[in-house]
């Protein structure tokens, strides 16, 4: 499910800027911004990659009827993610234009659903997004954990999605910028 979260809102963003900026080629793509060995992904060049940085149980939205109950209960849970600018040392200026675009896509557009965004899990008819504020000194420590140095980018949340024993469905999303 959070597969399919990711990757639709990465498929609308992805279309938004196509249309904005009037160019044929992917920008946003779901990717790891780095392998398993610590190198820069490949084909990540002059693109937005959109990966998970955190899921959070949202405590507030817990059930508290004091119920005994044989099941896990609901889990709600934030999903955060990265939208990471990397572009070339020459191109920064442009990094900092992709990121502000981003910015101007969630500020249009916090609310998703099926009539909007298609690939939205079935189970989940309503997505609201909200941007992720980190700061400086847990910044600076997300950048260390990921392995690379600080690239323009902006976090955002995705909020209360509800995991039970019913909801989850396996299904498999579309791929977003290429085989890699």
């Amino acid at each position: 499910m959070i597969h399919n979260i990711i990757t639709a809102i990465a498929a609308k963003a992805n279309q938004y800027i196509k249309n904005k900026l009037s160019i044929d080629d992917d920008v946003v793509i779901v990717r790891s911004l780095v392998d398993i060995k610590g190198n820069i992904s490949q084909g990540i060049e002059n693109k937005i990659i959109v990966f998970l940085l955190s899921l959070e149980e949202e405590k507030l939205a817990k059930n508290g009827n004091g119920l005994k109950l044989t099941n896990n209960p609901p889990i709600n849970l934030n999903i955060n993610i990265m939208f990471a600018s990397y572009f070339t040392e020459t191109n920064y200026v442009e990094s900092l234009r992709f990121v502000s675009l981003i910015i101007d896509f969630f500020q249009r557009n916090p609310i998703f659903n099926f009539s909007n965004t298609p690939g939205l899990p079935l189970n989940v008819p309503r997505v609201h997004v909200e941007i992720y504020n980190l700061n400086m000194p847990d910044t600076m420590r997300l950048w260390g954990a990921i392995g690379t140095k600080y690239v323009p980018s902006c976090a955002y949340r995705i909020k209360q999605i509800i995991f039970d024993n019913e909801t989850v469905i396996e299904d498999t999303p579309p791929l977003l910028g290429g085989n890699n």
